[in-house]
């Protein structure tokens, strides 16, 4: 029981410093210091650095107190000395304590370092002072391979039955009928299954070697650990350098110095963890002849079945929670430890193989494996015709089976290319640090109070809302009557896109009616909002829902009435909270003279939101067939809100003569083409939006549209300008431009061009053409291009990318990046903004 004790202590202590890291790192890295640090989506994050001095405290006394019987053995000066330095950095922190005031500077990234040393001092303290004598001769005795093919044997079909059961329940979900089990799964299943037993080979082969090598040593403990540690180490420092330049865009020498320290602070803080359980030498491992007791036993049993049972329910348990696969990855890494130990604690199989025999053994797998590879294309027909038909199913498989992909990525399967020039190009442009500007948008030429009409303005941003979950936008869909009938008094825009993959991106872009330099945010931003002054200089009464982006972007003055100032976490903002907020400041100010504009961004139907509506579950939601259940509940909860509001506002007579814009930030990926979430990649589902707008009718009846030309959110701004008599719009290829005009040729007069497209997380950008056709999408890394034909293939399943293309919209990205930056002043290299004449 003490040694679980002094276990636990050493997780808290360990948990807290290496959780203190990544904080200071996602402060470090400027998209995350925006959306996790600034505008936390979690509640244990700012409790996190509230608490900072007393987290500290506790950590160390943990960590502390897991070493008390190395200390009553005498405690060394450099013990000493390591002790104190703590002690000075607990107090330093109880009256300057640092997470509260983290920026995203280099001061971030140096905490996030030195968050480390406690976790690499304790471990250092535990395992030497933890020493024993080291026997000079040991027998080698190797694992038997059968053991390993055993747990991959158990492993890959644990996650086989899984990615079954995933597909089921999408299916289910989706109101489809459940997928038959056909040939093509029987091959993916042997896929995975002859991958899985490739990778236990290799990693039995490495750890015989080890084994091997110790045994011929004077010091064969001291041998082993020092290779299995350095194994590990470079592992992980190789597989984290890679999370962060894959996630988060993150390379360089800042990003390869925190993978391996963080490796390090693993690997070593994994040793400390797990060698009071291992005993000394290897003695330690179960012997062939080693009886287990029957409590034994079933303890193994029990955890084999409980870590199935999590495995098989990892996707549900995950969600859309996920950042890159990294969660799943690691749970799947988890899985083969826990399966692989507590198989081989059950069958214990131990053998003396020589050298030539242990290496022989990889490499004849390797060739097999090798070999199938080659042959793919005339026994796994069912799979594709072509070896990069193959490669896609097999990675879409993998989308559903975290352990084979990530099993198969080992392999070097994944389907990348190197960081080349477009690569680092795109990186200069992205996540710009100093965000400082001296340029203005002005969307006319010289701007001032109108002199025509000023109607209300309500501007309804339904936070990840896709077009075809509403019904004037998809005839299968029967559950937003309110926003069907408002759209029929309306203009509905056909071809509305967002530039922007998320929303710390896409809501700055509308305010400001113009295209963003892709910083978090340009400071100071009233000189770039031109939406506000807009505003301001029509003498609007704002009233607008404090979301994460508005606090930063949206000027403070006194005159603004913030809502949803209650909330502490982004993603509890709820429509129906904000709209009754709303009508108790419309009702109390019935006797104002200025027009009042609204503006709203619910976070109802994004895949984080945290709010207290029903579930669907307790209301017994059924969704239309092929339709993601939760997010068409949430949709008809906002058409409600909103159809109650419409009702409202014609109930005070303010309907009729109001401008009402209702559209989304972004959509989403929903899982229905092998594709999840938004922000970090670009498709179809991700970048098209609603845009319905309803106009008075005195003003609507004097104007022309076309509601089949390409809209985006950055012609709202310059929309609502022509409307209110701020004419004419000036042309710049950075701005936005008026969906109406007074006559045909002034709105043909405002050309179609094509449009770029962008994650807000990293370097992802595309290019939509001028005519809605074609969608070109390229990844910084892994470095990944596309090309597809929406009109012959509008969910984006067909590439159709050849070189010359690739060539020619790579180069018109390049160029689009140039001209935004020249904008606002941006140089790549000099690493900031320059004040531009």
């Amino acid at each position: 029981m003490r040694l679980w004790f002094t276990t636990l202590f050493r997780l808290i202590a360990g948990t807290y410093f290496v959780v203190t890291s990544l904080y200071c790192l996602l402060a470090y890295l400027p998209y995350t210091f925006c959306a996790f640090i600034r505008t936390p989506p979690y509640a244990w994050m700012p409790w996190l650095a509230q608490h900072q001095a007393v987290l500290y405290w506790l950590a160390l006394a943990a960590g502390l107190a897991a070493n008390w019987r190395l200390q009553l053995r005498g405690v060394s000066k450099a013990s000493l000395a390591g002790i104190g330095l703590l002690a000075v950095g607990g107090m330093y922190l109880s009256f300057r304590p640092f997470l509260p005031g983290l920026q995203d500077n280099r001061a971030a990234y140096g905490w996030s370092l030195v968050a480390l040393l406690p976790v690499v001092g304790f471990a250092l303290w535990q395992l030497w002072g933890g020493a024993a004598q080291h026997r000079r001769n040991e027998e080698f005795k190797g694992i038997g391979v059968s053991a390993g093919l055993l747990a991959a044997l158990a492993i890959s079909a644990i996650y086989f039955l899984g990615a079954r059961a995933h597909l089921h329940n999408a299916a289910s979900t989706a109101g489809l009928p459940s997928p038959g089990f056909h040939w093509q799964d029987t091959e993916l299943a042997f896929w995975s299954l002859a991958t899985h037993f490739l990778i236990a080979i290799t990693v039995l082969t490495t750890v015989n070697l080890i084994l091997w090598v110790a045994a011929k040593s004077g010091r064969p403990r001291v041998v082993r650990q020092v290779l299995a540690a350095a194994l590990i180490m470079g592992a992980l420092s190789v597989a984290l350098a890679r999370f962060l330049n894959n996630a988060m865009s993150f390379d360089g020498w800042f990003a390869y110095l925190y993978a391996a320290a963080l490796a390090g602070t693993l690997t070593l803080w994994g040793f400390a963890l797990v060698e009071p359980f291992l005993g000394r030498g290897a003695a330690a491992l179960p012997s062939q002849t080693a009886k287990l007791s029957s409590g034994q036993a079933l303890a193994a049993w029990v955890t084999i079945g409980g870590v199935a049972v999590l495995a098989l329910g990892s996707r549900s348990l995950i969600g859309g929670e996920d950042w890159n696969g990294v969660v799943e990855s690691t749970g799947a890494l988890v899985c083969w430890i826990a399966i692989s130990l507590c198989v081989y604690r059950l069958r214990p199989v131990r053998a003396s193989y020589s050298a030539a025999m242990i290496v022989g053994t990889l490499l004849a797998s390797i060739f097999v494996y090798k070999g199938l590879q080659l042959t793919e294309i005339f026994w796994a027909k069912s799979l594709g015709s072509t070896d990069d038909e193959i490669s896609l199913k097999l990675e879409d498989y993998g989308a559903h089976d975290a352990s084979f992909q990530l099993a198969h990525h080992i392999l070097g399967n994944g389907r990348s290319e190197t960081c080349g020039d477009l690569c680092r190009i795109m990186r200069e442009y992205t996540n710009v640090r100093d965000t400082h500007t001296e340029r203005e948008v002005q969307l006319v030429e010289s701007l001032s109070a109108t002199r025509g009409v000023r109607p209300n303005i309500f501007v309804f941003v339904i936070d990840a809302m896709r077009p075809d979950y509403l019904g004037v936008y998809n005839s299968n869909v029967d559950y937003t009557p309110n926003l069907d009938a408002f759209a029929r008094d309306s203009v509905v825009m056909h071809h509305a896109y967002s530039q922007y993959a998320g929303t710390s991106l896409s809501e700055p872009a509308l305010w400001a009616g113009a295209m963003m330099l892709h910083a978090h945010y340009l400071q100071p931003f009233s000189r770039v909002n031109g939406l506000e002054k807009m505003l301001r200089a029509d003498h609007y009464h704002m009233v607008v829902s404090m979301d994460e982006v508005a606090k930063e972007i949206v000027s403070p003055t006194d005159d603004l009435v913030k809502l949803d100032t209650d909330k502490e976490l982004w993603n509890q903002l709820e429509i129906g909270s904000t709209l009754r907020q709303a009508e108790a400041v419309l009702d109390a100010d019935g006797g104002r003279h200025e027009p009042v504009f609204f503006y709203d961004q619910p976070k109802n139907v994004h895949q984080f939101a945290r709010n207290d509506v029903p579930s669907p579950t307790s209301q017994h939601w059924q969704s239309p067939a092929g339709m993601n259940a939760r997010i068409t509940y949430e949709v008809h909860w906002v058409d409600s809100r909103l159809g109650e509001f419409f009702s409202y506002l014609k109930q005070r007579g303010l309907y009729d003569d109001s401008i009402i814009i209702v559209t989304s930030d972004h959509g989403d990926a929903t899982g229905e083409f092998g594709r999840s979430s938004h922000s970090t990649s670009i498709w179809p589902e991700i970048m098209r939006v609603p845009l319905i707008i309803h106009l008075p009718a005195k003003m609507r009846e004097h104007l022309v549209y076309d509601d089949t030309r390409l809209a985006t959110l950055t012609d709202i701004a310059p929309t609502l300008y022509y409307l209110l008599g701020h004419r004419p719009i000036r042309e710049n290829p950075v701005y936005g431009r008026p969906l109406f005009a007074e006559t045909r040729e002034e709105l043909q007069s405002y050309p179609n061009k094509d449009l770029l497209l962008a994650s807000d997380v990293r370097a992802v950008y595309g290019i939509l053409t001028a005519d809605g056709r074609y969608m070109y999408t390229t990844y910084d890394s892994p470095a990944q291009s596309y090309l597809f034909d929406l009109t012959a293939d509008p969910n984006a399943e067909r590439s159709i990318l050849t070189p010359a293309l690739k060539q020619r919209y790579d180069e018109e990205i390049i160029e689009h990046l140039h001209l935004i930056g020249d904008f606002y002043g941006y140089r790549p290299g000099v690493g900031s903004l320059l004040a531009a004449k």
